[in-house]
């Protein structure tokens, strides 16, 4: 069990952080945190599987060929990344030491981690069942046991054509291959660790908006924070809403699209206005659009859509027409995904 443990640890915390130092090694000084580089980790997992899987599933390669090659590739590139990276480090270390809470800000301070804890505990023990598990866990299942991936249909295991709907996002095959190197079941992973894995980078991502949105003002960014705990834990107006997703369908791309990538590029969002986009933001906005396609096949034709008009708006607003450019450049992946899409159909 320690064993399972432990594989578990490294593939969820050890590797994402130490594929996150080399992106915050090239970002603004202002933007480096412990935060960033595991939010970054996270980005950079999830676009090397989009990457890597999507070239296997079109081939039809088998389930197994992919892992390997997955678990080759990241290994590599997380020692190389901790390499040339780890200089990230001492900075982050010393942003903490420089930024220590103030008296009158620990109580709200207080207030925030707690309503987190809480939620974290319930997401453990007191795990809603989503019926749509009969698709996204039932894929994974599907694909370590018949070493094919979107080939056996998940409702009832029959053998066909390549599900082109569900092809090109792969986060139901990065679980499949979590539970494979770990040994642990799929389905005590979705529903006992990635829920509440991410939601804690929910709110890590939530805590990098309140840094870009009060950096001055350090009480504010934690009534900020209060405020986001207070909208998700009464956000439960329907069931299709972005709150009940976060919470009910954690593990499942459609649920990570809007809690974990929307924030993101918003954050990133609020970089681009302040022009603050260096080569280390401009790198990881063309790997976060990247990870959408990664969770949803909705993010190939609503990311542009988000990205070009305030990449327009700003453009407009600053003059800086060759900020739309640059825009369009990180855009790339969507149009190639949204282009292939349309192939294989």
């Amino acid at each position: 069990m320690w064993l399972h443990l432990g594989l578990l640890a490294v593939c969820t915390w050890i590797l994402p952080f130490c594929m996150g130092l080399l992106p915050v090694r090239y970002m603004k000084d202002e933007h480096r945190s412990l935060g960033m580089i595991w939010l970054s980790g996270w980005m950079m997992m999830f676009a090397v599987f989009q990457l890597l899987a999507v070239p296997f599933i079109v081939l039809e390669a088998s389930f197994m060929l992919a892992v390997q090659s997955y678990t080759i590739v990241i290994g590599i590139l997380a020692v190389v990344f901790l390499l040339l990276g780890h200089g990230s480090i001492p900075a982050c270390l010393r942003k903490i030491r420089e930024h220590r809470p103030e008296k009158e800000q620990i109580p709200i301070m207080a207030i925030v981690l707690l309503l987190i804890g809480v939620q974290l505990f319930f997401a453990f023990h007191m795990q809603y069942l989503d019926g749509d598990d009969s698709f996204f866990v039932a894929t994974s299942l599907t694909s370590q046991h018949t070493d094919t991936m979107y080939r056996f249909t998940p409702y009832y295991g029959a053998d066909g054509p390549l599900d082109i709907r569900h092809a090109l996002s792969t986060e139901p095959i990065f679980m499949a291959w979590l539970s494979e190197v770990t040994g642990i079941h799929v389905t005590i992973i979705c529903h006992s660790y990635i829920s509440i894995l991410f939601l804690a980078l929910m709110f890590c991502i939530y805590v990098q908006a309140g840094n870009q949105l009060f950096p001055l003002q350090r009480k504010s960014k934690w009534l900020f924070l209060l405020f986001v705990n207070l909208w998700y834990l009464f956000g439960n107006v329907s069931i299709y809403t972005a709150e009940s997703f976060a919470y009910t369908r954690t593990w499942q791309g459609k649920a990570m699209f809007p809690n974990l990538m929307i924030p993101t590029l918003f954050l990133w969002l609020l970089f681009m206005a302040k022009d603050e986009m260096d080569v280390g933001e401009w790198g990881m906005l063309f790997i976060i659009v990247l990870c959408t396609t990664f969770t949803t096949s909705t993010g190939i034709f609503t990311v542009p859509i988000l990205l070009g008009l305030a990449s327009i708006l700003m453009a407009i607003e600053k003059k800086r027409i060759l900020l739309v450019f640059q825009t369009a450049a990180c855009l790339l992946p969507c149009i190639f995904f949204g282009l292939l899409y349309l192939f294989l159909q």
